[in-house]
């Protein structure tokens, strides 16, 4: 049965990668906006998530309380809009390749906040690894010159809000989680969020030529970008190791990487490639730590 929690996180992982190409695709070649598309995004999931929980026999029925009610709506507009937007933006200006990776450093603002809040203990191990992590993230753009950065300046900017906001998606929901299901709060989060968006960007606006093909783009961002990965991941839980699931969406950034190389001729540097190897490697290691108990 862990091989099965493996090939789920696997698939969560690589469906997640296959998201931010297929997002690049539009953006690229049919000048979709980073707006429009977390607009949709956001709500049409929301929907599909929040319908799907409502069809479990075993889902919780629990009303919310005012207090939870703020920290859900903190969820959608911070949390779940926030890393959705500021990633789609950061692929718009770096490619889907450098804005996974640096959405990818989220862990490591994950395990400052447990440490600065006393949930954890730090060690010399930790901060080393923590280091070679932002060494990797200097490597990947600056290519090793400090005078120069390699990549767009609003993509590496929305890049890194992409990590923090994603550890605050994962850190601030966690009594919500335990009370309401992850199911439920996720749903809930990204319909909220995608109609909060709507007086922004209305869905029904898109701004650019909808054909078939980026018809096609946009709703398999929405399934197998955003409600199937969710729903993988989530079950692989049922069969491995929260710790071990999260060590699995290394994917991600390693098959957005190569399919930007083979759909888009991006090039990377080799001390680029270095700097992706010591980040992936370094929040790996982290992570492991990071779910040992503290003694």
């Amino acid at each position: 049965m862990k091989g099965k929690g493996v090939a789920l996180a696997c698939s969560a992982g690589s469906l997640w990668a296959l998201s931010g190409i297929m997002c690049q695709l539009l953006f690229e070649q049919y000048g979709v906006s980073p707006e429009w598309l977390a607009s949709v995004r956001l709500l049409v999931s929301g929907i599909l998530l929040t319908s799907f929980h409502l069809t479990q026999k075993q889902r919780v029925r629990k009303k919310f309380t005012p207090k939870d009610l703020i920290g859900l709506l903190l969820f959608s507009l911070v949390g779940m809009l926030g890393v959705q937007y500021t990633y789609f933006k950061a692929i718009q200006y770096s490619g889907a390749a450098i804005a996974t990776i640096l959405q990818f450093t989220g862990p490591i603002f994950i395990f400052l906040f447990l440490v600065f809040n006393r949930e954890k203990k730090i060690n010399l191990l930790e901060v080393f690894l923590l280091l070679v992590t932002f060494g990797g993230v200097f490597l990947i753009v600056t290519e090793g010159q400090l005078q120069s950065l390699n990549i767009s300046q609003m993509g590496f900017v929305m890049g890194i809000l992409s990590a923090l906001t994603l550890a605050f998606y994962t850190v601030q929901p966690r009594s919500l989680l335990v009370r309401y299901g992850e199911m439920r709060i996720a749903g809930l989060g990204m319909l909220i969020a995608g109609i909060v968006f709507q007086p922004i960007q209305p869905l029904w606006r898109p701004g650019f030529q909808l054909d078939a093909f980026s018809l096609f783009l946009v709703i398999s961002i929405i399934i197998f970008g955003t409600a199937l990965p969710f729903l993988f991941q989530l079950s692989s839980l049922r069969f491995i190791e929260a710790s071990l699931a999260g060590v699995l969406t290394v994917v991600e950034p390693i098959l957005a990487t190569i399919l930007s190389v083979l759909l888009f001729h991006s090039h990377f540097a080799p001390v680029q490639l270095m700097g992706f190897l010591l980040v992936i490697g370094s929040v790996i290691l982290l992570t492991r730590l990071s779910n040992k108990p503290v003694t």
